[in-house]
This record gives C-alpha cells, sequence and structure tokens, in this order.
C-alpha cells in the first residue's frame, strides 16, 4: 500500500480503532459516506488483496483521507478514517466477482454521507435520492417546505406528499406559487381539460388540486353508474322494453332518463292518444257489440280501427253471402211465399242458413194448425205403433193431411205380414232343404225380407 500518511492494517474481527492522535473511539453502525475534498488522499492498490484481511488509513489533523477496498470472493471489509475530532466509517460489501468501492472524505469538522443501496424506499431508513422513508421524513414539514401549515406525508415512491400543507396565500382569489388553483382562479382548466364531458370545475380547500364532483360524464356516449343512459348508449333497452309498440328510443341531455318521444305507442296493448284499440286492448268492443252474430274481435297493426275479420257475420241483420237470412233480413221471403196461410216468418238465430217457420199458420211449422193431424215434426204424440204396426217410424205427409206409414213395418212380430218373405219364427214353412240345401237351420234376416241361410249345410 501505498501513500503520503501512516497505514495501519487491522483484523477484520474488529470493529472499531482507536485514533492515535485524539483518542477517539469510531462507530462502525453508521452508512458507508463520501464527502470530497482537494486536500491529500491515500489510495489502496484494488489489484491484489487478501480476502481475510481488512485495511484502514487514518490520518490525524486538518488533511483528507481516502480509503479505497477492493475484494473479490464473498467477504466484508470495514474502512474507517479518521480526521481532527470527526470519524467516519464505511462497509463495503462484495459478493461473487464484483467488486464495491466506497471512498470516505473528511475535511475538519464537516462530513458528508452518501449511500448507495438499491431497493431501500420502504424501509424507514432515509438514503441517498430519497426525500423522506415511511415515518422518516429527515426532519423537514410543510412549513420548512414552503407552505403555510399543515401535514406531510412520505409516498410510497419516498418523495413528499405534500396533499395536506396548507399555503397562507389560498383563498386569495389569486393563483400564487405551488398553487394549482385559488378560488375562482383555474388557471384556465375545466371540467372537459380534466377528461370529463361537461359541468364546472371548482378548487379544492387547500388549493393544491381541483374538485371535480361538480363535473360529469354526461355526454361522451358511455353509460356511467350513475346514468340513465348516456347518448347512443342507451344500456340495452329500446322502445319496445320501455313499453312501447316501436320507434325510435334516446337519450334525455342530462342522461337521467330516456327520450321516448318518438316512440310508438300502437302495440302496447295500451290505447294511447287517438288509438281506437291496441293490440288486446279493443275498449271493451266485441264482435257482438259491432253488430256481428259472434266470432273474435281484434285490432289492425296501426291501431286506428278494429280487425272484423273473424267475427260471424250471421246476426247482423244484413243478408251477407251463403246466408239464407239474418235477423230481419229474410230477403223478401214471408210465410205465404213458404205456402203457409199466413204468419210471422224469422230467421234461424244461430246459423242464418235457415227460416223459422215457427209464427207460421199452416202446413211446415210444426204446429197443429186448423184439423191437421199431423204438421212436419209434430205428430200430436202418434207412433207407428199406435197405428197398429210393431215399429218404425212415423212421419207427416207434405200436405199435413196424413200420417206417412212408409217407414212403419210389422217386422218383428213373429207374422207374415203383406210384403215379408219372413218375421222372426214365421218362415212360411221354408226350411234349408227348400232352399236347395242339404240340411241345417232356416232363419229369417233383419227387416223381414229374405231369409237367413248361413246357417244351412250343403
Amino acid at each position: 500500500m501505498q501513500g503520503s500518511d501512516t497505514d495501519t492494517t487491522t483484523d477484520t474481527s474488529s470493529t472499531t480503532e482507536q485514533d492515535t492522535s485524539t483518542g477517539v473511539t469510531p462507530t462502525t453502525a453508521d452508512p458507508p459516506t463520501t464527502t470530497t475534498a482537494p486536500t491529500t488522499t491515500t489510495t489502496v492498490d484494488p489489484t491484489t488483496v487478501d480476502p481475510t484481511d481488512t485495511s484502514t488509513t487514518t490520518t490525524t489533523g486538518e488533511t483528507t483521507d481516502t480509503s479505497t477496498t477492493t475484494t473479490t470472493g464473498e467477504t466484508t471489509d470495514t474502512t474507517t478514517t479518521t480526521s481532527g475530532e470527526t470519524t467516519d466509517t464505511s462497509t463495503t460489501t462484495t459478493t461473487g466477482d464484483t467488486t464495491d468501492s466506497t471512498t470516505t472524505t473528511t475535511t475538519g469538522d464537516t462530513t458528508d454521507t452518501e449511500t448507495t443501496a438499491p431497493n431501500s424506499c420502504g424501509d424507514g431508513i432515509l438514503d441517498a435520492g430519497e426525500d423522506c422513508d415511511q415515518d422518516n421524513l429527515g426532519g423537514a414539514d410543510c412549513v420548512g417546505l414552503g407552505f403555510g401549515g399543515g401535514t406531510l406525508a412520505c409516498a410510497d415512491d419516498c418523495s413528499f406528499d405534500t396533499s395536506l400543507c396548507l399555503m397562507e396565500s389560498c383563498g386569495n382569489g389569486t393563483l400564487d406559487e405551488k398553487e394549482t388553483c385559488d378560488g375562482a382562479d383555474l388557471d384556465g382548466e375545466s371540467c372537459a381539460s380534466q377528461g370529463f364531458a361537461g359541468g364546472t370545475l371548482a378548487c379544492n380547500d387547500t388549493c393544491n388540486g381541483f374538485d371535480v364532483s361538480g363535473c360529469t360524464t354526461c355526454g361522451d356516449d358511455q353509460k356511467q353508474d350513475s346514468e340513465a343512459c348516456d347518448g347512443a348508449d342507451l344500456d340495452g333497452e329500446s322502445c319496445v322494453s320501455q313499453g312501447f309498440g316501436g320507434g325510435t328510443l334516446a337519450c334525455n341531455a342530462d342522461c337521467g332518463g330516456f327520450d321516448v318521444s318518438q316512440c310508438d305507442p300502437c302495440g302496447n296493448d295500451q290505447i294511447d292518444d287517438d288509438e281506437v284499440c291496441d293490440g288486446a286492448a279493443l275498449a271493451n268492443q266485441t264482435c257482438e257489440s259491432l253488430g256481428f252474430g259472434g266470432g273474435t274481435l281484434g285490432c289492425v297493426a296501426t291501431c286506428d280501427e278494429f280487425d272484423t275479420s273473424q267475427c260471424d257475420s250471421c246476426g247482423n241483420d244484413q243478408l251477407d253471402a251463403g246466408e239464407t237470412c239474418d235477423g230481419a233480413a229474410l230477403g223478401g221471403a214471408t210465410c205465404e211465399s213458404l205456402g203457409f196461410d199466413g204468419g210471422t216468418l224469422a230467421c234461424a238465430a244461430d246459423s242464418c242458413g235457415a227460416f223459422d217457420t215457427s209464427g207460421c199458420v199452416g202446413c211446415g211449422n210444426d204446429k197443429l194448425d186448423g184439423d191437421e193431424p199431423c204438421d212436419g215434426s209434430e205428430l200430436d204424440g202418434e207412433t207407428c205403433e199406435t197405428q197398429g204396426f210393431f215399429g218404425g217410424t212415423l212421419a207427416c205427409t207434405e200436405q199435413c193431411d196424413d200420417f206417412d206409414l212408409s217407414q212403419c213395418s210389422d217386422c218383428g212380430n213373429n207374422q207374415l205380414d203383406a210384403g215379408e218373405t219372413c218375421d222372426g219364427s214365421d218362415l212360411g214353412g221354408a226350411t234349408c232343404e227348400s232352399q236347395g240345401f242339404a240340411g241345417g237351420t232356416l232363419t229369417c234376416a233383419t227387416g223381414c225380407g229374405a231369409f237367413d241361410t248361413s246357417a244351412c249345410t250343403e
């Protein structure tokens, strides 16, 4: 080692060294320090150093000493420099093949310290390049930074947080140094320049920021939580979802609700304004109330009239296609024109396909008039049996002057009557053999008009 001062070599197991000129014992707990002064310098050759040794250079008086230690391997070296009555200690730690050097220079009674320690922000220790570190503000406060008062804090990046500092000039309405704004003086800023769509920008109470509570995002076509909609952003709503039949939905200018002025109410099943009907809303009208006989009433798509296409025209007192009559519309027919002696003709209410002649007098009205023995279905209680037949269906002649016995019969009375081939057990002496069969049992077919030979044998 070369130098103009006295050099002393100390084992690394010792962490202190007593200055020979002052008797002051230095402490190695201080971080590495660096002070520059244009005086005498002592330098250690950084080429080859035994990794187990520590070199210390000590100078007394008003001179400046510099000690540089270079170590390879995985050792820790400590260098202590003392000048005058001030003691500085620097520690250099090297891992692997990397060499770190710390230079300490002291002049007189003044010591400057510079520390290089990566990722040290957040450890509560005030290092070089940091304004502060957590609660360690290095003695600084708002007043010392030029503010009128307030509470100084430390930001996560170890810079001062002056957001709670107060400025004495705040509130005078004039933009002073360090103020972002003051009262009405916003330095030309507005809600728009702050990224909002509109509204009124204000200055906060500490003049170090803006109050954006009066700003709004309405108008940026993006619906925010407090907005019902925003411009073209309708949040998926439409005229239909708002209860209208169709149309174009819009957003109010204040984004607080929807503009339904262009929505069409027709189709919402509610009768609005000048609508006659709307969907299922028919104003309590029916096919019958509109003069039809029945059916299902509807509403046209434009809501301005009823749809009667599914209504039954029978019952509207108008003779329509396919109808024989309709209510009072008889097409000029009367009881007389239908062959009756008189009376009142009507229309069958349930079909409009036939006349109701029950009010006519004479044959054909299903009523016994005068000396009629019968009239249509009116047989005065007579049957085929009362007329001396075994069974059948009794009817009335078209002239209502006698009974029609053509459907009456004695078949089934086991007596062979005129026109019968056989009747029950009365076969008129016929057998299977007389019918050309070898044997078997002959019977009479239903209706008494033929034999049943199914039981005969060949």
